[in-house]
């Protein structure tokens, strides 16, 4: 049986095609990645870096190793580890609000799954919005106030039991919130 050129390339098409799902399959049979940080295993997987924290999985962005050079304050370190309740805030027109909306909001989440600490959400400029105006002012011992926003570095700092977040962009926004969903969680110290 002679095969004309028509055929030959049909199969020659159908092998690379079957040899390409056949190696898109194994890639994915491939152990995950494995990350230890202190005593947290970090599997690398599509939605991010996953762990467990008291048996809930939880995703991240950035492994805890890599947010070790963020400076925050020892301050911040203790009112964000003993708060049982936080006022969460951020400016809506800050140059970053968006990024900072949405980490706040994840942090909560994580927080909320946990039963660790009940979030009240507010901004440093309500007008024209439905949440409370929230801003350092409103930070007491038993109430900490945090803050995300811009600014000319990333870093934690703590004025008057109030743990502001900066960051010098809008991907550091994110590290931010990473940063502060660990050490709150107990993950980093």
């Amino acid at each position: 049986m002679i095969l004309d050129k028509k055929t030959w390339m049909s199969l020659f098409i159908a092998v690379i095609m079957i040899v390409s799902v056949i190696g898109f399959s194994l890639s994915f049979a491939q152990p995950a990645e494995k990350l230890e940080y202190n005593d947290y295993t970090f599997v690398r997987t599509a939605q991010g870096l996953q762990t467990k924290v008291n048996n809930i999985k939880l995703y991240f962005y950035h492994f805890p190793r890599d947010l070790e050079d963020i400076p925050f304050a020892d301050g911040a370190k203790t009112a964000l580890g003993n708060a049982r309740v936080l006022w969460f805030s951020y400016d809506s027109n800050d140059l970053f609000g968006q990024e900072s909306a949405d980490a706040l909001y994840y942090i909560e989440e994580v927080l909320g799954t946990l039963d660790k600490t009940y979030v009240q959400r507010g901004l440093v400029n309500n007008t024209g919005y439905q949440l409370p105006e929230i801003t350092c002012a409103n930070a007491s011992a038993a109430v900490p106030v945090l803050i995300l926003k811009s600014g000319n570095e990333t870093a934690i700092s703590f004025e008057s039991n109030c743990i502001i977040g900066t960051a010098a962009s809008d991907k550091e926004v994110y590290q931010v919130g990473d940063r502060l969903l660990y050490q709150a969680l107990g993950v980093m110290h």
